[in-house]
């Protein structure tokens, strides 16, 4: 089938990005997952797509929702998280939930809900900061709701100890014994057949 043509549409793009932090009614991507966490516990991690208002289709990521039962209190808070999640979902009182694997798929089957995000504290390894979802919620009948904060500016990528290390091997380099005679270099350019292997 041949290209029949387009207009190009703003409104229709991929990688659509939320610019405002607010209230946002969303959906529940595919792409949302469950995992296990660097600290070895469970985790979802769920991304989901604006439904309505000036950002529609535009993306809010990583809302990792984690769940921790190290102590009776942390496990009382994780319970809470997930029901909060669950009621804002729509899924219906007295639904019994047994794994986090059944729990994503409850939540993308009701699928809508409104989030709300602010901006994270510090910018990630690149510079950039991004949306944090602090709450969920019903979804909102007035629709989505940008509350006209922005990012902060890009600041520069956070230094690595790349020229440390680089130092470090460099030193380490010059301590070596040169075994290499008069000419550092002597050998270079030889041809290496598989009749003179060195090894």
């Amino acid at each position: 089938m041949a290209f029949k043509g387009l207009t190009v549409d703003e409104n229709n793009v991929l990688g659509r990005r939320v610019e405002e932090a607010g209230s946002y009614n969303v959906r529940l991507l595919p792409t949302s997952e469950l995992k296990t966490a660097s600290t070895g516990k469970e985790m979802l991690v769920l991304d989901y797509e604006v439904l309505d208002g000036k950002y529609a289709g535009g993306t809010i990521r990583f809302d990792n929702v984690i769940y921790d039962d190290t102590t009776p209190e942390k496990e009382e808070q994780s319970i809470k998280r997930f029901n909060t999640l669950l009621v804002a979902a729509g899924i219906p009182a007295g639904t019994q939930i047994n794994t986090l694997d059944i729990l994503l798929k409850g939540l993308k089957k009701y699928n809508k809900l409104n989030v709300t995000v602010e901006w994270s504290s510090e910018p990630n390894n690149k510079g950039y900061y991004n949306l944090d979802v602090t709450s969920h919620n019903p979804t909102d009948p007035e629709g989505s709701k940008p509350n006209g904060i922005f990012a902060p500016a890009r600041q520069q990528p956070r230094p690595s100890n790349f020229g440390a290390q680089q130092s470090a091997i460099n030193q380490a380099a010059a301590n070596l014994p040169n075994n290499f005679g008069a000419d550092p270099f002597a050998g270079a350019g030889q041809v290496i057949s598989d009749d003179n292997l060195p090894f």
